[in-house]
């Protein structure tokens, strides 16, 4: 699929939890090809402060009216110009960039979808066209098991107003929801209500996506994630979002994989968890922060 590089007006934007924005923009011509998963880098404002573009997953795509939603946490000096742009404003986008979620046709089977904090942003538009597919269907519901630290982090409930979705909420200190880790919570639920799922799907921070990984593996599970890293370019000439990742001949041998030109989304059995560094806070841009 062809980049495109396209100046969008700012149409509205509001903030919906803390220190979280939704960003409507009217991008029609990426609009018109985007997929679930995949992601655009965008300039702020012209110049070289900010230097970089910043990398957004679709938190919405509406091909019919040439819009874009885009979710986003004020984290650092870029997001925080993004805040106070007002409708109006144009940005300059480049993408669709990176891969899409496969989705399965209606009957596929139980369906988990594990969102760790602003990786809640591309999940949106994957249920979406999981609902849209299974209408008319016998389909069992899809399970989103949806995790912050605090439930002043978490989208508000009206956003998953949706016939066939089941929420599932947690957040770290037990302020909303089960109290404990998203990962924890999947556990306990397919174990308690014998869910079987056929396919899991998660983005978040990757101490979240190392042990859903894990869960899936060991269950043979099939599993799509959208992976975060730090992202320069958006589509590998920088090669700063590498990850170790199983080498397709030599087990042995060390080799690597890019999330903008590779990813972001991955099965869980390519990548080499175990030769991760993960970071103890967020760092400040990631595809789908």
């Amino acid at each position: 699929m062809p980049k495109l590089k396209e100046n969008a007006h700012v149409l509205s934007q509001r903030a919906v939890a803390a220190l979280t924005h939704r960003l409507r923009l009217r991008a029609p011509e990426i609009a018109r090809v985007a997929l679930p998963g995949q992601f655009v880098m965008l300039q702020v404002r012209e110049g070289n402060d900010p230097l970089l573009r910043r990398p957004f997953s679709f938190h919405g795509i509406h091909p019919s009216d040439g819009t874009i939603e885009i979710l986003y946490r004020v984290v650092g000096r870029g997001t925080w110009l993004l805040s106070q742009l007002a409708p109006g404003a144009v940005v300059s986008l480049v993408g669709p960039l990176g891969n899409s979620f496969s989705v399965h046709p209606p009957g596929f089977g139980d369906i988990a979808i594990v969102a760790g904090g602003i990786g809640i942003a591309p999940l949106l538009p994957l249920m979406e066209k999981l609902l849209a597919a299974g209408e008319g269907a016998q389909s069992p519901p899809l399970h989103l098991f949806y995790g912050a630290r605090t439930g002043s982090e978490l989208l508000p409930a009206e956003s998953f107003n949706r016939e066939g979705l089941r929420v599932h909420w947690s957040t770290d200190d037990g302020s909303f929801g089960h109290r404990g880790y998203v990962t924890q919570l999947l556990a306990d639920v397919v174990d308690r209500e014998g869910l079987n799922p056929a396919m899991v799907y998660g983005c978040g921070p990757l101490p979240m996506q190392v042990p859903v990984a894990r869960w899936a593996l060991a269950r043979g599970v099939p599993t799509q994630l959208s992976l975060e890293s730090l992202m320069a370019c958006g589509f590998g000439a920088c090669l700063g979002c590498a990850l170790p990742a199983r080498h397709p001949r030599d087990p042995n041998a060390d080799h690597y994989v890019h999330v903008c030109k590779d990813g972001p989304i991955f099965q869980a059995g390519i990548i080499q968890w175990n030769k991760i560094r993960l970071h103890p806070t967020a760092p400040p841009t990631y595809p789908c922060s």
